[in-house]
């Protein structure tokens, strides 16, 4: 009996390895793609945000470090797609890097979210508060300290003796469903919360909107202030609508992934060969889910973002230009050279065969 259980179980495990084989070589090109595309727009985030009309505001630091760390999560997924090396001490760090970057990449965005709210509901404070060197400082502030949370938290759940004695990166025994829950809730969960507080962010932008359109009609003496304020609120309410518009991003993919994440934990103990499978493929498809929240914010960036969307086309013929400056000044102007220097080394063979 304990013979046919054992060859039982090794047909399982055999049948379980080509399955997995087979679903990787599937995914790999989508997930691919994923990685690049992501660290396209993420570079052109960076470019856009940090042209001259772009970057004087406190807003504009807080995206530019999402896009790091956005760029952060897709580098160290690709790495992980690369296979570079299958030590368990490198195995470990790119696990490690790969749970801070997330993490500050989603908190990041709860950090925006309250920064709209501050700007929207006050706007007095917000001119004190919302600077671009306060946002420098918190956003310092918060890495520094996710890097010592992340530094104690890390050797808790991840057994590191294993790491050097057996060569493997692994979590402690019995510490599966806790780190998947504390994943959860710390990644996911607690910051979706954060970021409903959108609705009413929105719906004061509303109501100041329409102040500053009454008091607009009602008085036209003092014109020019009035004309600044509501340009001014344009411009707000342009950069929080973009902003927002990340936020439902980040549900959008956030809650497909969160709810094949919990469905894994259900398939967890299963030895069941179905059960295990499916495991695989909602591990595998969650985790594909969760980063389209990495690799897609260029796009929401661009569809929300009028300000943005033309600060994109404007950087589009900058570069357009200086591409053909770089082409016509170096290229051609080599070829020409080239050209030139044969012509003349012909001559000279010429007039020396002549003069022979």
């Amino acid at each position: 009996m304990s013979n046919s259980s054992s060859l039982n179980d090794t047909k399982k495990i055999e049948e379980i390895n080509r399955f997995i084989k087979s679903f990787n070589a599937k995914i790999l090109f989508p997930e691919i793609f994923i990685v690049l595309f992501g660290l396209l727009g993420n570079i052109l985030v960076l470019i856009v945000i940090n042209r001259r009309t772009l970057k004087s505001t406190s807003s504009s630091v807080f995206i530019t470090y999402l896009a790091i760390f956005d760029i952060s999560v897709l580098l160290s997924h690709g790495i992980n797609l690369a296979r570079f090396s299958e030590a368990a001490v490198f195995e470990c760090s790119l696990n490690f890097f790969t749970d801070l970057s997330t993490f500050c990449a989603n908190w990041v965005l709860v950090i925006i979210t309250i920064e709209r709210c501050i700007v929207v509901y006050s706007p007095f404070y917000a001119k004190r508060l919302c600077t671009v060197n306060s946002a420098r400082r918190a956003i310092y502030i918060f890495l520094g300290l996710s890097v010592i949370a992340f530094s104690i938290n890390f050797p808790i759940f991840y057994d590191l003796k294993a790491v050097f004695k057996n060569k493997t990166c692994r979590i402690r025994k019995n510490f599966g469903l806790s780190y998947r829950l504390y994943h959860s809730l710390l990644f996911y969960i607690i910051p979706a919360l954060f970021l409903l507080s959108n609705i009413f962010t929105i719906y004061a932008l509303c109501r100041r909107t329409q102040k500053l359109s009454d008091a607009f009609l009602k008085n036209n003496r003092n014109l020019d202030m009035r004309i600044n304020d509501v340009n001014s609120n344009k411009k707000q309410r342009q950069l929080t609508i973009m902003l927002v518009t990340i936020s439902l991003s980040f549900y959008l993919f956030t809650i497909p992934g969160m709810i094949m994440f919990l469905i894994e934990i259900y398939a967890l103990k299963s030895r069941d060969i179905n059960k295990i499978k499916l495991k695989f493929v909602l591990a595998q498809l969650s985790v594909i889910v969760l980063q389209l929240n990495n690799a897609t914010n260029f796009l929401f960036y661009c569809f929300a973002g009028h300000r943005f969307r033309q600060a994109t086309v404007q950087t589009y013929y900058d570069y357009s230009a200086l591409s053909k400056t770089f082409f016509h000044h170096y290229i051609l102007r080599n070829k020409e050279y080239g050209h030139a220097r044969a012509h003349d080394h012909s001559a000279s063979h010429l007039a020396q065969t002549a003069l022979t």
